[in-house]
């Protein structure tokens, strides 16, 4: 075997062992935020169904108190919000794969080569930080939810 053969040998295994991680990554990042978005879903909306039940039991009683409806839309902004964090989701893969399926399209037609393929993707995946936007502001929803309850026991 020649240096050189030996040299694209062990770039080919490190390739492969760079496209395995890779994708080890991606799925643990993936698995992480669906998971952060479950509890973020749960929470909330065991936060509202909480609230509407003491809503409900104290009715008898005259007007509510208002941490308890304060607590109410902080836990329903706190799931419009995961809802936001679907729909962004939902309609940033479609137009992901719609760009790509124009992109392949293009590279077979001729149209531009292989280099300006993977560029153009890349650009287009981008860095978006609207997710983790709408997660934080869930969360916090949560958090302010959590704190008007406790201050309405207190």
């Amino acid at each position: 075997m020649t240096p050189e053969e030996a040299e694209r040998q062990l770039r080919r295994i490190r390739g492969q062992h760079i496209e395995g991680r890779w994708s080890q990554l991606y799925h643990l990042s993936k698995e992480s935020g669906d998971s952060a978005i479950r509890y973020l879903f749960t929470t909330n909306a065991g936060g509202a169904v909480a609230v509407l039940a003491y809503l409900g039991s104290v009715a008898q009683n005259g007007v509510a108190p208002w941490s308890a409806k304060v607590a109410l839309i902080c836990f329903f902004t706190g799931l419009l919000f995961v809802g936001f964090y679907r729909v962004y989701i939902v309609h940033h893969h479609e137009g992901l794969f719609e760009n790509y399926k124009r992109l392949v399209n293009s590279y077979y037609e001729d149209g531009i080569d292989w280099q300006q393929l993977l560029k153009a993707d890349e650009e287009k995946v981008g860095n978006s930080k609207v997710p983790y936007v709408f997660g934080y502001l869930s969360f916090f929803s949560f958090i302010f939810g959590c704190i008007a309850g406790a201050v309405g026991i207190l």
